[in-house]
């Protein structure tokens, strides 16, 4: 019975199997699916939140107040005969590059903020700073639509835009800004978001936000527009180029048919009048009034109604004729200064990027800071000073050049006080100033040419001890180059042995090459960036940049003035400054610019090299910038091409660095350094008055040496018994530096006063005497390229006489046809060769003794004009691994 009463199991088919199986591995791969998707997007939340916090939540806190404090900025100098303000003087109110007149929002009337919400932002009220339902749209069309445009711009969006001017078409920005909106709307009321939207939207013409714009297009206050009058305004925002009403253009449309601006304006004004009504039933509603901005909404209603709307359409606007101008009027309200000098634009510069740097924001952002917060700005302009500069730069018929394919000619000049790093004066153009924060040609970097040759060849060489003023190099080619001899001088010849401060006096070419190498590139490079700030580059590491100033992207005048300065200031540096302190409406310092100072080189270095380009202005390429009754020193600079004139010169009173040049490059045809006729006339205005005196001497380190001229070595009988004369030289140098060798260059020959030839066989005893000539070989570089001291060296006298062959340039050897002494061979004597008359046939080396000359007879006699600096060859292109550089030196 039990076994009859057991129910058999039943078993499970196969295809029901399957069908549990299939559905296990569904939902598996369901869920599987599920948990990758929560863990992605939980790691693209971390990630955003990542990005936001290092990106985007930095940035985010905006405060309207640093914009719209509506307080104009003062500027002040100085002024030593003033007793009142502790001689500080109010200079001027500053005017920003936008012409923005400030006005409160209850001064305005209630259709203009209402035809903005109207145009631009329906939900304005609704939203918290973004219209997700916009912006939503605006991604969507981004994707759909395959355009980078994002659109959905809230007005607050538009105003965060326009005050940081933060407007980059990127994703980046994008999110930054609602993020930024977000946070904004929390800390201000929509009428103070209305407010700092009207007073900075452009409106055409020059015009930005709506006080402004009313008094150029309708010639009124702000506060007396009518209804049809502010949605005119408003109209205009959407493309001030398309629906100005002023501008005097006709388009022509797709169809044939032309419509103007002003007829633009009309339509889309019509259209702004119908939203504020709501003719087309949209459900734009808002407040009334500003008072009843946070009242109930469901008590709103349309801006206008019907009738009101109709009859602002069928009002007659009247424009003003446009003859004053959006600067004109901003100017007169911000005190009457239309456009800055050219100090005042560099303050504000410098200013705007110090308040950049110190808060963290843009530098647009700073000058809007400027423009608006009441900062009391306190300088170093001498108003005296910066008004002879800007008199004569002014003035073109100081200067009229202009180049063959028609560029005015340009220049920037920068005078500082080397005593304190004061900024006295600059200006950046030439011809009356038409803006403000233009270009300044002051602080644009140009080429120096052999200018920055006292500060990355001669200066770090004698700081270093390892040259003196009284070292000699060979005036002559150091090498091949591209097998043509380098460096070349400008005029194309060469002395010979000569010392630096020769070098210096004529601005020769390899004297400063082979002085660079005695000192080292990287020593030199270091002492010119690191004591000196100059801002080269590392690829100007290299012979020629800093041996001749063909630098990468060149020096502007400010740093070269104040790198000079050192020179004036006994050895030290002050980091040039335009400006002391800025200080906030309540008196609190914002900035203050205490500058830097450094010791750049040793007292002993300053001096010498203040000997050396006074030497440069009294007798050397600089000879134009003299002017009575005052010490002068400084260097001329050109590059090749005669594309950069530069000049930097300096007194115990100030020092000024002159650029002039064109625009883009072309050649300057003038007769002389165009940079000094512009220094000479600024300058001898500015020292009128002031007391002649020399710069300052250490009161030790320093000693007076004689040396031989030719091997800058300690003279010996050979030296004084040289063929032109006795070559001991007088040179300070600093104590300890001198020689301590004495010269192996000059040795004794017997000489033929008769046939002014070395002494043969065949010269009579009473006609030989010993002279001293230069034992000395140099490599041979053709026929063009000779030394002017050749003819007093053994090879070139041997040559002569047919001792030495003279080696043409196939390589054959000639000598002369008649060997040995001309004279006493029957020959002739050649009037060119070099000729001595001795007192006493029995010649007997002069014992030294006596007043020796500061500097060596030289064969040639000087030109009885200043020295002008003529244009160089073009030369070969410098290797890379070579020197370096891209411009050649001559001046």
């Amino acid at each position: 019975m039990e076994r009859e009463n057991r129910r058999p199991t039943q078993r499970k088919s196969g295809r029901e199997k399957r069908r549990g199986g299939v559905a296990g591995k569904i939902f598996f791969c369901l869920f599987t699916l599920l948990l990758i998707g929560v863990l992605t997007c939980g790691m693209i939340a971390g990630i955003f939140m990542k990005y936001a916090e290092t990106n985007i939540m930095p940035v985010v806190q905006v405060n309207a107040e640093d914009y719209t404090m509506n307080l104009s900025s003062i500027v002040y100098y100085h002024d030593d005969q003033m007793a009142a303000n502790d001689g500080w003087v109010e200079y001027q109110t500053i005017h920003g590059t936008e012409n923005r007149i400030w006005v409160d929002i209850d001064e305005m009337p209630d259709a203009l903020w209402q035809a903005v919400v109207a145009i631009e932002d329906q939900r304005f009220f609704q939203h918290n700073g973004v219209d997700w339902k916009r912006t939503g749209g605006a991604v969507l069309n981004m994707f759909i639509g395959m355009r980078n445009t994002f659109g959905g711009s809230t007005i607050t969006q538009q105003v965060l835009k326009n005050m940081t001017e933060d407007n980059a078409g990127t994703v980046n920005r994008k999110v930054r800004e609602i993020f930024r909106a977000l946070e904004f709307e929390k800390n201000y009321t929509k009428a103070q978001i209305l407010e700092l939207y009207l007073n900075t939207i452009y409106l055409g013409q020059g015009c930005y936000g709506v006080q402004t714009a009313a008094q150029f297009y309708f010639g009124k206050d702000v506060s007396e527009l009518s209804v049809a009058e502010c949605a005119s305004l408003i109209a205009i925002t959407n493309n001030p180029s398309l629906y100005g009403p002023m501008y005097d253009i006709t388009y022509t449309r797709e169809d044939g048919t032309t419509v103007t601006p002003r007829e633009l304006n009309k339509q889309r004004q019509t259209n702004i009048l119908n939203k504020m009504c709501d003719a087309d039933d949209e459900g734009i509603v808002g407040p009334a009034t500003l008072e009843e901005m946070g009242s109930d909404s469901s008590t709103w209603s349309p801006y206008l109604t019907k009738e009101e709307a109709e009859a602002a359409k069928a009002e007659v606007l009247h424009f003003t004729d446009g003859t004053t101008s959006a600067d004109d009027i901003a100017a007169a309200a911000a005190g009457g200064i239309k456009i800055n000098n050219w100090f005042v634009d560099q303050v504000i510069w410098d200013v705007s990027k110090d308040l950049a740097n110190k808060m963290e924001i843009t530098e647009k952002e700073a000058r809007i800071l400027i423009n608006n917060s009441g900062y009391r700005i306190y300088t170093t302009m001498d108003l005296r000073i910066q008004e002879i500069a800007e008199s004569v730069y002014e003035d073109r018929s100081n200067l009229d050049l202009t180049s063959r394919d028609g560029q005015p000619i340009r220049s920037g000049i920068t005078i500082i006080d080397p005593y304190t790093g004061n900024v006295v004066a600059t200006v950046g153009d030439l011809g009356e100033k038409e803006g403000n924060l233009l270009t300044s040609y002051a602080m644009d970097k140009r080429q120096p040419g052999s200018s920055i040759k006292p500060l990355t060849t001669y200066a770090p060489a004698i700081d270093s001890g390892k040259v003196t003023p009284a070292t000699t190099f060979d005036d002559y080619p150091v090498q091949l180059l591209n097998d043509n001899p380098w460096p070349k001088n400008s005029p194309n010849k060469y002395r010979g042995w000569t010392s630096v401060r020769t070098g210096i006096q004529h601005s020769i070419n390899t004297i400063a090459v082979q002085t660079l190498q005695a000192v080292g590139v990287a020593d030199a490079y270091a002492f010119a960036t690191e004591n000196l700030n100059l801002s080269l580059v590392p690829d100007d590491m290299g012979l020629s940049p800093l041996g001749m100033g063909g630098l990468t992207y060149g020096l502007n005048t400010r740093e070269m003035a104040a790198a000079y300065a050192s020179f004036a200031n006994m050895g030290i540096y002050n980091s040039p400054r335009t400006y002391l302190r800025v200080e906030d409406a309540n008196g609190n310092v914002i900035l203050e610019n205490e500058g830097e100072s450094h010791a750049a080189m040793k007292e002993t270095t300053a001096y010498l090299m203040n000997e050396m380009l006074k030497n440069a202005v009294n007798a050397g390429t600089g000879t134009s910038a003299k002017f009575s009754g005052m010490t002068i020193a400084g260097k001329t600079g050109t590059t090749s091409d005669n594309y950069d004139r530069y000049f930097v010169g300096y007194t115990p009173y100030y020092v000024a660095a002159v650029w002039t040049g064109y625009k883009y490059n072309a050649k300057i045809s003038y007769s002389g350094n165009p940079a000094i006729t512009l220094w000479k006339k600024v300058m001898q205005q500015v020292h009128e008055g002031l007391e002649n005196k020399d710069f300052q001497k250490p009161s030790s380190g320093l000693e007076t040496i004689k040396v031989c001229a030719d091997s800058g070595l300690l003279c010996t009988d050979a030296c004084h018994a040289d063929l032109r004369g006795d070559r001991v030289i007088t040179m300070t140098v600093a104590k300890g530096t001198g020689p301590t060798e004495s010269c192996t260059m000059h040795v004794f020959r017997d000489y033929c006063t008769e046939g002014k030839c070395l002494a043969t066989a065949t010269c009579p005893m009473e006609t030989v005497t010993q002279v001293g000539v230069l034992d000395y070989v140099r490599e041979d570089y053709g026929p063009s390229i000779v030394a002017e001291d050749s003819a007093y060296t053994i090879q070139k006298m041997e040559q002569a006489i047919g001792l030495q062959p003279t080696i043409a340039e196939d390589g054959s050897e000639i000598y002369p046809d008649i060997v040995g002494c001309p004279v006493h061979v029957g020959g002739f004597v050649d009037p060119d060769l070099p000729t001595v008359e001795p007192d006493d046939p029995n010649y007997i080396p002069p014992s030294p003794g006596g007043e020796e000359p500061e500097t060596p007879t030289q064969p040639v006699e000087p030109p009885p004009t200043a020295p002008t600096e003529p244009e160089v060859p073009t030369e070969p292109e410098d290797p890379s691994g070579g020197f370096g550089g891209i411009d050649w030196s001559i001046g």
